[in-house]
């Protein structure tokens, strides 16, 4: 039952990582295709597509799944709640460790975020928030992780990419259609010679 809950899960944040990769890339291809456009023409330019698209599929995966534990953070409050009802006192650090277990057990997604919880000192009738509040905080930073990692590989990609760019690629199309404009001048200029010559 847990192997299919988390598998679903992984499947559906894959999923929608690999689609939010593919907008993300479509957009970084227009944009870099509009600033120059002999670098599409490159081996680098796909070869640092790939590498990147993998990357992001597995950082927007891990960032998917961090908001689905989130909302089942939500979840397991209210579960601890029914769980912990009409019990008092202090809570101990194995008692704590047990009851997150339950929680994991119950809301899969979220052991594989966190898997060691020490509670101990926590009144029982404040554990349930106080345990949603630490998950909460901890899945937020983990996202802001993702968040920074993600920014920072397509940084670095788009870097990359223009380095290898051919800087003098657009100066000798510029110089070739200036040749070509001076040489379609010069036989402009030959023909008109040419036929006051033959007025002559």
């Amino acid at each position: 039952m847990v192997f299919f809950s988390l598998f679903s899960t992984a499947l559906s944040s894959v999923f929608y990582g690999i689609i939010i990769t593919a907008a993300i890339m479509a957009l970084l291809y227009a944009v870099i295709k509009a600033l120059s456009k002999t670098i599409t023409s490159l081996s680098i330019f796909y070869i640092t597509g790939v590498v990147m698209g993998i990357l992001l599929v597995i950082q927007l995966s891990l960032m998917i799944g961090a908001f689905q534990a989130k909302e089942a953070a939500d979840s397991a409050e209210i579960y601890l709640h029914q769980l912990l009802e009409n019990r008092y006192g202090t809570v101990g650090a194995q008692d704590s460790q047990r009851i997150f277990d339950a929680v994991t057990h119950e809301y899969p997604i979220i052991g594989t975020f966190l898997g060691v919880a020490d509670f101990s000192g926590h009144n029982i009738s404040d554990l349930a928030a106080s345990m949603h509040s630490t998950i909460i905080e901890y899945l937020d930073s983990y996202i802001w992780h993702r968040i920074g990692w993600t920014l920072g590989i397509i940084f670095v990609g788009v870097i990359v990419v223009m380095l290898f760019d051919k800087p003098n690629a657009n100066l000798r199309t510029s110089r070739s259609a200036l040749s070509s404009s001076r040489h379609e001048g010069r036989r402009a200029r030959t023909g008109s010679h040419q036929r006051v010559h033959r007025r002559r």
